[in-house]
């Protein structure tokens, strides 16, 4: 019985008439109500406190009563590249520590050729990094071996923008559904060209051909003979960043030319066919026949102003930038008669099993991959987010290269452009690869001789 109900049980019939006795039960009813008012009022506060499910509602920490500081949590980062792109990373975590006063990130620099080994020894001897870069050759080891964290929580965090992704960059990361890193730098194959030496030999450049629809590998060759001035230490073209990294120097030019490195299902050698055999004799030939091309082990940067045309990807921009002695620009691959065959790099975050903070590594994931960081790291990477590629802030970072060169290079790129064959015996078939390609190199061997050789080698790595 509620009381309420009591209350109103010591009212009168408000149709009977006033008397000594009414009036005397009606002070008894005013002083119960006096009683019982508080009452009502508690079981009021109680009923609209309690939560759906009848369940009491939690207990509140007292107003002055401290929270509990969060635990201090130290994150290492690995990368591979250089001064500029580590201060980078260090800037974005001094700004996530604006925010999570307890996460410090510690950024540690592994040089590249050594960096997949480094890390393999390191995840065995539980002394990995939390989180860090991979390239699209290493995740395939490390992603088959169980040793790259599952991130996909992150695709149902809407401040995040999942949508914002290129799709198709996700691929090398993502396994029977799952996330397993974010892309950051996602750069098309592309030419660098001396616009001044073009214009001393009164050349049509790159891009103005390309935009003709008429740049092609025949071309390049053309204007790689009228530049060229070996005596000098002038060449019309130089396709190597790196003399031992044959996949970057050679993928988009056997593309180009039709052929192929591996079969898509990873068990076929391929750049044994004829369509391989081109590609890598027009290269050995601008080399060795024609002089266009520096010699192996030759270091003429494309900085010293004596390259017509140099392969490389956008992040030698940084260097780029720094040149005052000539004017150049980028533009894309020349087609062969394949077509471009445009050769996408790629590198990734992820964050690695067996660290000590995987939830905090996660979270420092998200912040490095938003839109705010990726706008950051867009100074030097193609960035895989739709919406910093087409920001200003990419397209005008710099005078250099222009806005038309981006456009034409990087953005038109970006949807034809294909990566590397994936395989987790990627750094074996590597080795094996350059192994064989130094016989060329040193003309110990036909282009033919070599193919085979390679073939032989590299078949057992793929069953």
């Amino acid at each position: 019985m509620s009381p309420l109900y009591i209350m109103r049980m010591y009212e009168r019939n408000p149709n009977e008439k006033g008397n000594g006795r009414t009036m005397k039960h009606g002070w008894k009813t005013i002083a119960l109500a006096a009683v019982l008012l508080p009452v009502l009022a508690a079981c009021s506060s109680s009923t609209g406190s309690a939560p759906a499910g009848g369940q009491q509602a939690p207990k509140t920490a007292e107003p002055n009563e401290p929270a509990k500081p969060a635990e201090d949590v130290k994150l290492t980062f690995s990368i591979w590249g250089n001064d500029d792109h580590k201060k980078t990373i260090e800037e974005i975590a001094a700004k996530y520590k604006t925010i999570r006063p307890n996460v410090t990130v510690e950024v540690m620099t592994i040089p590249f050729n050594d960096y997949q080994q480094k890390l393999s020894i390191m995840m065995s001897s539980r002394t990995a990094p939390d989180i860090g870069w991979l390239s699209d050759t290493m995740i395939p080891q490390f992603l088959q071996s169980g040793q790259l964290a599952d991130v996909s929580s992150i695709r149902s965090d809407p401040a995040y923008a999942f949508d914002d992704m290129f799709p198709s960059t996700l691929a090398p990361l993502t396994k029977d559904g799952k996330l397993y890193g974010v892309p950051f730098s996602t750069p098309p194959s592309m030419i660098f060209y001396n616009k001044t030496l073009f214009d001393q030999k009164g050349l049509k450049t790159p891009a103005e051909l390309y935009k003709e629809g008429r740049w092609t590998y025949d071309e390049m060759l053309k204007a790689a003979k009228a530049i060229s001035d070996p005596a000098k230490g002038v060449y019309g073209v130089k396709l190597v960043r790196e003399w031992k990294s044959w996949s970057s120097t050679l993928y988009s030019l056997v593309k180009a030319y039709g052929g192929d490195v591996l079969s898509k299902d990873g068990t076929k050698f391929l750049l044994n066919s004829p369509e391989g055999e081109k590609a890598v004799q027009l290269y050995y030939d601008m080399m060795f026949r024609d002089g266009v091309h520096p010699k192996p082990g030759d270091q003429t940067t494309f900085e010293s102003g004596k390259l017509g045309m140099f392969r490389d990807v956008y992040s030698s921009v940084t260097k780029a930038r720094a040149i005052k002695d000539f004017e150049w620009d980028i533009a894309p691959m020349p087609k062969g008669p394949n077509g471009a065959g445009a050769w996408v790099g790629f590198a990734g975050y992820a964050v690695f099993q067996g660290g000590k903070h995987p939830k905090e590594a996660t979270e420092f994931l998200k912040f490095v991959s938003s839109k705010e960081s990726m706008a950051a790291t867009s100074k030097y990477f193609v960035p895989s987010r739709k919406s910093a590629l087409e920001s200003d802030a990419f397209q005008n970072a710099g005078d250099r290269p222009t806005k038309e060169g981006i456009r034409i290079a990087v953005l038109e790129q970006m949807n034809a452009a294909e990566g590397l064959p994936l395989h987790k015996n990627w750094q074996q078939i590597d080795t094996k690869v350059q192994t064989h390609l130094d016989y060329l190199y040193t003309q110990s061997a036909s282009v033919k001789e070599v193919l085979q050789k390679m073939e032989q080698d590299v078949t057992p790595l793929l069953k």
